[in-house]
């Protein structure tokens, strides 16, 4: 073969190894959406952001919120979970789209089926706080004088079928105790009447709750999740209180279409993992009243879904709670 074959040979290989390379260019090479279902301003969205900021310095490509709230998560999971699987669009997910209510088209199992997880990006402790007057300083306390005053002691809620409603039911549950749940349009609500004594008792977020009970305006017994919270480490675990193995633990984290590639689900749960062991993430996290925290692997998250989807089908199922 001649100079000029070889020539034309090896640039005609070069295209063809060019076209290869292109068609495998490392992930990620555009923008990436991370969709939030929640409106802008709250703590899923700070969240969002903040963890989208973070990828983006780390990948070196734009990792940008799209906002998507309405119809308790679903418009945010639908859109999600039905986008191209190929990694360019993410969904922050939350413990909540795991209780079952009638009012869904979207079912726990349906989002277990149409996500693959990635792994948690945080979570947001509830705190069980009391209005002063009632008199008890930790949850023992608390459940003698439930079991002696049945009925007698109201819990607000930020609504039917949420989290704070949850906490009181699963807590009703595992004592045997009997309270009256006050459902309100929101946890502000809730709040203003427990401080004002028109109820007794809440299960509120960190952030809401620990700072009027730093004024004395109610008094914190105890946080709902596994483990004590970085916000307030000196109260107790509702479990380390006299009734183990209670959790609710709301939390963040970050799933994808169901049919996303192994490999980037990979590369993003380690980008994810290396983010949230950053100095600065944690201090913020805990500044919002937050727990940075992250999934060991994608499989671990996967079972945790799958266990808090079962818990709380169990005890809506046992068809005492009022979910609408």
């Amino acid at each position: 073969m001649s100079v000029f074959h070889n020539l034309i040979a090896t640039a005609a290989c070069a295209v063809a190894c060019a076209g290869v390379t292109a068609a495998r260019a490392e992930y990620p090479d555009h923008p990436v959406k991370l969709v939030v279902p929640y409106s802008p301003g709250g703590p899923a969205d700070l969240f969002g952001r903040y963890v989208a900021g973070k990828l983006t310095a780390a990948l070196g490509q734009t990792f940008v919120v799209e906002n998507k709230p309405g119809a308790g998560l679903v418009i945010g999971a639908q859109y999600a979970a039905t986008s191209a699987p190929d990694g360019y669009t993410l969904f922050l997910a939350a413990s909540s789209m795991l209780v079952p209510t009638s009012s869904r088209v979207r079912t726990p199992a349906d989002n277990l089926k149409d996500f693959a997880c990635i792994s948690l990006v945080g979570s947001l402790p509830l705190v069980l706080i009391a209005n002063p007057s009632l008199p008890v300083r930790n949850v023992r306390e608390l459940i003698e004088l439930e079991r002696k005053r049945p009925n007698e002691v109201n819990y607000g809620s930020s609504g039917n079928g949420s989290l704070t409603h949850l906490a009181g039911e699963l807590f009703q549950q595992m004592t045997g105790v009997k309270m009256v749940h006050v459902p309100y349009r929101g946890i502000n609500e809730a709040l203003t009447d427990l401080i004002a004594g028109r109820t007794q008792l809440s299960f509120a977020g960190a952030p809401i709750a620990l700072p009027h009970a730093k004024t004395g305006k109610v008094r914190a017994l105890a946080v709902t999740g596994a483990v004590r919270t970085s916000s307030a480490p000196e109260l107790p675990t509702i479990a380390q209180s006299g009734l183990p193995g209670y959790d609710v633990t709301p939390w963040y984290g970050v799933v994808a279409p169901a049919a996303t590639p192994v490999p980037i689900v990979t590369k993003l749960h380690q980008d994810l993992v290396r983010t949230m062991q950053l100095a600065d993430v944690k201090e913020r996290w805990i500044a919002w009243g937050a727990d940075p925290t992250y999934s060991k692997s994608p499989e671990e998250f996967a079972a945790l879904m799958r266990s808090e989807a079962a818990k709380w089908a169990k005890l809506v199922g046992q068809g005492t709670i009022k979910l609408e």
